[in-house]
């Protein structure tokens, strides 16, 4: 079962890939088959979808699992001990060139 903190992580996740897609709720929802209550669920925090529909939002946005289930905000901290990113290659799978 999901906490209240990794719920509210996947809802800020959808909502920032639904706006950078223009995509709202009704898109989604008609788009991929969802509960319209499930969906709202996901979206308020309340509910934690399982990986299978993790995974069809993920592909409907062309983006990794992880996207949604990660907290993204804290990438750009000196101290993550993780690899720098690599802007050129970052920027080339997003199909922009430097």
């Amino acid at each position: 079962m999901a906490n209240n903190k990794s719920k509210q992580i996947f809802a800020d996740n959808l909502r920032y890939y639904m706006n950078k897609n223009g995509k709202n709720g009704t898109n989604i929802i008609d788009d991929l088959n969802i509960k319209n209550s499930t969906f709202y669920n996901w979206l308020s925090a309340e509910t934690y979808p399982r990986i299978d529909k993790i995974e069809l939002l993920a592909d409907y946005f062309g983006i990794t699992k992880a996207d949604l289930v990660e907290d993204k905000t804290k990438t750009n901290k000196k101290s993550t001990g993780k690899e720098p990113v690599d802007l050129d290659k970052a920027l080339s799978e997003e199909g922009m060139a430097m």
